[in-house]
């Protein structure tokens, strides 16, 4: 049976945390043992707790940084008296560091997000730190795989075992029309939503000037904003310029969208870079109409005009005409939307994705242990 632990720094339940969760109640309980190392007080605790045959370690040493010489060295004593085959580890580069200097077997890096460093310190941060560290990199999409290579990681590290989620159920007419009359959304309004950390790579100035766009020819429409971050009194600033304070809802952090998501008519992703959405995959499984930009996992995940309309970055007039047209042409929307839904059902199941990710395990660690 081979041993595989996996390792992740991040305090909430991100799109790293989703990953782990679906592939934690999804493995191959006869061919692999799990053990979980989570940071002290993570919001995953509760939740891997809960799963069956998997082991729970929480250490107060955890950390995103690119080196921590306290989570280096934890992590290290860890390894080494647990001694597993396998470390995947998730936005944790010192977990990679400390499994090669416990010497485990097969050291795996994963790349959830892309990045684009300005300057070359990223691509030199990757090549000299982490490349040496890590045996493999799995990538969530070919975009993340594309981005892996271009901060200097070689190809043949290289393994993309892609993602999924488990289908979103709608929410009761009920409970849609209790968030609806939370935000003050009327039942002849049409609610269109952007879910995301409030930075400046995730494009909202450009949602809320397509939306102040859209508001001109089509006063019934209102819009959403589900996250918090850093840009939100920015945000809340520039939508005081274009006089949209009652059409842009902010919600802040939402620990869970499915509520929401089964409330909105039309969800829009407007981000510089993706490497694999799980919110709009969340999305597509309702069989909501989706506007995304044309950029990375974007363009895996949907077929413009077909299951999703896709605009480009920071283009907010063709965002508002992709807006304006869903609103305008329901039965479109509804086929769009029909065609998302399916699309997540037949290609991206969890039990594909899981298979996917041990496929890789298998291959990397014959490849190890035959060196």
């Amino acid at each position: 049976m081979t041993h595989v632990v996996q390792v992740l720094s991040e305090a909430i339940i991100d799109d790293a945390g989703k990953y782990l969760l679906n592939y934690l109640e999804n493995f191959d309980r006869v061919l692999f043992r799990v053990t979980v190392i989570l940071p002290q007080n993570c919001k995953l605790v509760e939740a891997v707790s809960a799963i069956e045959d998997v082991t729970l370690i929480e250490s107060p040493y955890i950390s995103a940084k690119n080196y921590d010489k306290q989570c280096v060295n934890g992590l290290k004593d860890i390894f080494l008296k647990i001694k597993p085959h396998i470390v995947q580890t998730h936005a944790c580069p010192s977990a990679c560091i400390a499994g090669k200097k416990a010497k485990v077997p097969v050291v795996i890096g994963t790349q959830h997000r892309i990045t684009f460093p300005e300057q070359s310190l990223g691509a030199m941060v990757n090549g000299l730190l982490h490349n040496p560290s890590c045996n493999y990199y799995i990538a969530v999409s070919e975009a993340a795989a594309s981005n892996l290579a271009d901060s200097g990681i070689p190809q043949h590290k290289i393994r993309i075992a892609g993602t999924s989620i488990v289908p979103i159920r709608r929410a009761s007419n009920e409970a849609i029309s209790y968030i609806r009359h939370r935000y003050d959304v009327k039942d002849d309004e049409i609610l269109l939503g952007i879910f995301g950390r409030l930075d400046p790579d995730k494009g909202h100035k450009y949602f809320i000037k397509a939306a102040w766009q859209v508001v001109k020819e089509y006063p019934k429409a209102k819009f959403i904003i589900v996250g918090a971050g850093s840009m939100e009194q920015e945000l809340k600033e520039r939508i005081g310029r274009y006089g949209l304070e009652n059409h842009i809802i902010f919600t802040g952090f939402v620990d869970d969208v499915t509520e929401l998501l089964s409330a909105i008519d039309i969800v829009v992703n407007a981000s510089k870079f993706e490497a694999m959405s799980l919110s709009l995959m969340e999305a597509m499984s309702l069989s909501k109409p989706i506007i995304a930009t044309r950029v990375g996992g974007n363009c895996e995940l949907i077929t413009d005009n077909e299951d999703g309309i896709l605009v480009n970055y920071a283009d907010s007039t063709s965002m508002a005409l992709a807006m304006l047209r869903l609103i305008c042409n329901p039965d479109f929307a509804s086929i769009i939307g029909e065609a998302a839904g399916q699309k997540i059902a037949q290609q991206y199941t969890v039990q594909k994705s899981v298979t996917r990710l041990e496929d890789v395990y298998k291959e990397v660690y014959k490849d190890r242990q035959s060196i």
